[in-house]
C-alpha cells in the first residue's frame, strides 16, 4: 500500500503516542491487514490476528526507524499473528512461512506477554482460572469443566467474557470493537 502525505503524517503522530492518529492508520490499512491475515488463516482467526498485529504495531511503533518501512513491517506483524492464530486452531498442521518466526522480535514478544499477563490479572478469579487452563495449560473446555466442577456452558461463557475484557484492555488504539470503524465491515 502506497502511503500518501496524510497517512505519513498520521503515522508520525502515532509514533509519538497519538491514539487517534493510530486509529486513522489502522482504518487506512484495514482491508490490507485483513487480506494479509486471510492468506494465512480462516476469516474469524484473521480478525483476531489483525487486532493482535495492530496492538503490537501501536506498542512498537516508536521503535520503527523508517516510517516508509511501516507497510512491510506491519505485514510481517500480521503474518506472524495470523500464523499464531492458525496454530491455535490447528496446532499440528500449520507451520510458519520461511523467514517468519516468533523469535523475529523477542522484545515485542516480551512486551506483548507482559501486557497480556497484566490484563489477565485484572480479570475476575473465575475468568483467570479458565483463561489459564485453556490457553496456558492447553486444556479443553470439557476438561476445565470437569476439573472445576462446572457445566461446559459456564466455562464457555467465562472464556467469552474474559476474551472480551482482554480485547478491550489490549486493543490500545482507540474505541472498542463496536464503536471503531476499523471493526465495521
Amino acid at each position: 500500500m502506497a502511503m500518501d502525505k496524510e497517512l505519513t503524517e498520521q503515522l508520525l503522530q502515532a509514533k509519538d503516542g497519538d491514539v487517534q492518529a493510530f486509529s486513522y492508520v489502522a482504518t487506512a490499512f484495514r482491508q490490507q491487514v485483513l487480506s494479509w491475515a486471510r492468506q494465512v488463516t480462516d476469516p474469524a482467526s484473521a480478525e483476531d490476528a489483525a487486532q493482535e498485529a495492530l496492538m503490537v504495531a501501536f506498542i512498537q511503533l516508536p521503535a520503527l526507524r523508517e516510517i516508509e518501512a511501516f507497510p512491510g513491517w506491519l505485514r510481517t506483524l500480521v503474518r506472524t499473528s495470523a500464523f499464531r492464530q492458525a496454530r491455535k486452531r490447528r496446532p499440528d498442521t500449520v507451520e510458519a512461512p520461511e523467514g517468519v518466526s516468533e523469535e523475529d522480535d523477542p522484545v515485542v514478544a516480551a512486551e506483548v506477554r507482559q501486557a497480556v499477563r497484566g490484563a489477565v490479572k485484572e480479570l475476575s478469579e473465575a475468568q483467570q482460572q479458565v483463561i489459564e487452563r485453556f490457553y496456558l495449560q492447553g486444556q479443553k473446555i470439557e476438561e476445565i469443566a470437569e476439573a472445576l466442577g462446572l457445566p461446559a456452558g459456564t466455562v464457555k461463557r467465562r472464556l467469552h467474557d474474559a476474551r472480551e475484557k482482554l480485547r478491550t484492555r489490549l486493543s490500545g488504539f482507540g474505541p472498542g470493537r463496536d464503536e471503531d470503524p476499523y471493526w465495521r465491515g
